[in-house]
């Protein structure tokens, strides 16, 4: 499981419970996992045996609201305290290891890593040596090179091995057998001697590089030493205490304030330097499907970027922004997902549907966007960074909203949960939301005559919604693709009111509301929909983190703040100790399901803070 995220926009890594390297994505945030997820392990030799990764105690836990990851192991009288961090600018990740000997005798002990590097996650054609001029251990394949270095206090000692069968196998006997090079599907080990003194502490360090070029890499590993990495360690500290302060500081926030704090990090973590926001990091679903989250869908990162926005951090925003308008297609839509390199990625969204040519898109997702810019634009005001995202995103999308529709309604497409086609609730909602925000651009700009159509097409749609798409005084999810009502609850039905459509004490919404909250509600948290299947493994349907903070939302906008706190802290309790949060969980045990972290989790949960914490301070 992935118990730890850190990144700088272009490199990510994720450890597992066990405080292991498990994800490496570079150069891309999701695009590329040089480890394709497998482990990058460790031991230690302490002059008899060999203690592997498996038997430690282990603690993972993010450094007082910063982006480094204290790890704590423990087996009997050994202990060790290390920080995991990510270099602010350069490629480069540290981990500072504090070995403790808490025994009566001095000891000599060997520290171990074994790697297994896929480079351009395949296994294929790979290369590890040991470079005696930087004293690393170097992996590569054509543009990709990773070095791996291990520095102590006292004159170095590494020993090493390259190989293709599995290298741990040879820390058994505590000494490495000194292979210099192998190429094809291999591993390396690199490991160096520690003496430790009776009740005291030796200091070690594990570096990895990555660059494009063989020359550049080694002049990185050649200038890093301990001195240099402790000073990385404080500027990295002090720059992420100071950019986290830059939230609204609330002591009302209090116990829910430190899980804000990483979501905010979790989300950073998952941007790339370009502006896309991957859905998750986590890799262990390719392994099981042959396809992961390691995507741009513009759903989630619109979420992503207006809860970023709306924590002050609008100039990320910005950069999604101005990522995403680079997108748009000649229709003036955005197709299902996208690599973080600005290429259309996978998709299960047909291009004909019954015989007739479909465009294989989620409309919620354009109109997220532009729904996401408006807000930012009406925060900020800041008119001359909008200007080419508006010409080249805002504009078109608009007009595409506006002439893609029928009978008043947006025409269908797939639905959020991208199982459906008809007319859904949720999508006609965003439509709403986008072009009521984009029309405030818009005008601005100076296209006051887009922008007033814009507006009478919104209000026609929200007439024809009251008109069409109710049913015993609440909303329906979707009309089908034959015209049927389908009347299924589904907790997306929120949008009507959170995308403004709808006033929020309109009895529509409310009974809407009350019923997800009669239908949905299982273990205490929120599921999709009535007798969901997706991930679904009991008898019950699984909770999702994104649907329990909907609901969550509604209550603190209606001042049921008690009942918002109730779902909030349910959420909270999700997390894993360090602080991801799930996709979506099992009924019974509450345990994670599926991918972890998700973006869009951490995104939801830092909407509803904001509004949790606005809400409580106009009552203080």
């Amino acid at each position: 499981m992935r118990f730890a995220s850190i990144g700088n926009g272009k490199l990510l890594i994720n450890l597992d419970e066990l405080g292991r390297i498990v994800d490496f994505y570079y150069p891309y945030i999701g695009m590329e996992n040089q480890t394709s997820g497998n482990p990058i392990r460790f031991g230690v030799w302490d002059g008899e045996k060999l203690i592997t990764d498996l038997e430690f105690k282990t603690n993972l836990s993010y450094l007082q609201s910063s982006n480094i990851i204290q790890v704590e192991l423990q087996k009997n009288w050994l202990r060790t305290s290390s920080y995991s961090f990510v270099d602010q600018d350069d490629t480069i990740y540290y981990s500072i290891i504090k070995i403790l000997n808490n025994s009566n005798n001095d000891k000599i002990l060997k520290v171990f890593y074994v790697q297994d590097f896929n480079i351009y996650s395949n296994p294929f054609g790979d290369t590890a040596f040991y470079d005696p001029y930087t004293s690393s251990i170097i992996h590569y394949k054509s543009k990709r090179y990773i070095g791996i270095r291990m520095i102590t206090s006292e004159p170095e000692d590494i020993e090493y091995n390259t190989g293709k069968d599995d290298l741990f196998n040879d820390l058994y006997d505590g000494k490495l057998n000194f292979y210099p090079i192998a190429h094809g599907n291999v591993q390396s080990a690199i490991g160096t001697r520690v003496k430790v003194n009776s009740n005291s502490f030796s200091k070690l360090y594990y570096i990895i590089a990555a660059d494009r070029n063989l020359d550049n890499l080694r002049e990185k590993l050649s200038r890093i030493n301990g001195a240099e990495i402790e000073s990385r360690f404080i500027s990295s500290y002090m720059f992420w205490k100071s950019w986290v302060r830059k939230k609204k500081e609330n002591k009302l926030l209090s116990d829910l304030s430190k899980l804000y704090d990483i979501s905010l990090f979790v989300l950073r973590n998952h941007m790339d330097i370009n502006g896309s926001f991957i859905a998750s990091s986590d890799f262990s679903f390719v392994n099981l499907y042959g396809d992961s989250y390691q995507y741009c869908w513009p759903r989630d990162c619109a979420y992503a970027a207006y809860a970023l926005d709306i924590s002050g951090y609008g100039e990320l925003a910005i950069r999604h922004f101005n990522f995403i308008k680079d997108l748009t297609s000649p229709e003036g839509f955005l197709y299902h997902k996208y690599n973080p390199n600005k290429t259309l990625a996978s998709s299960w969204h047909p291009w004909i549907y019954k015989g007739k040519g479909i465009f294989p898109i989620q409309e919620d997702e354009t109109a997220l966007e532009v729904w996401a810019i408006g807000n930012h634009y009406e925060k900020y005001k800041d008119l001359d960074e909008m200007t080419e995202i508006y010409k080249k995103l805002v504009k078109p999308a608009i007009k595409f909203m506006m002439k893609y529709t029928e009978d008043g309604l947006p025409k269908p497409s797939f639905d959020l949960w991208e199982e459906r086609y008809g007319i859904h609730l949720y999508t006609v909602s965003t439509v709403y939301g986008g072009l009521v925000k984009g029309a405030t651009l818009a005008k601005d700009i100076g296209e006051e005559s887009l922008a007033e159509d814009a507006i009478e097409v919104a209000k026609a749609i929200k007439d024809e919604v009251r008109r069409r798409m109710v049913y015993d005084g609440r909303l329906i999810r979707r009309i089908d693709e034959d015209g049927n009502k389908d009347l299924t609850i589904d907790a997306s039905m929120y949008a009507p009111y959170f995308f403004g459509m709808f006033e929020i004490k309109d009895p529509l919404v409310s009974n809407t509301m009350e019923l997800i909250r009669q239908k949905l509600l299982v273990n205490s948290g929120i599921i999709r929909y009535e007798n969901d299947y997706y991930q679904r493994r009991k008898q019950l349907p699984n909770p999702w983190i994104i649907t329990t903070l909907w609901l969550a939302e509604y209550y603190i906008d209606t001042n049921r703040i008690s009942d918002a706190e109730s779902l909030i802290k349910w959420v909270v309790n999700r997390a894993t100790p360090s602080g991801l949060l799930p996709e979506q969980v099992d009924p019974e045990t509450l345990e994670s399901v599926s991918v972890i972290p998700l973006v869009w989790s951490h995104a939801e949960y830092i909407i509803s803070l904001n509004k949790y914490d606005r809400i409580k301070s106009d009552y203080d």
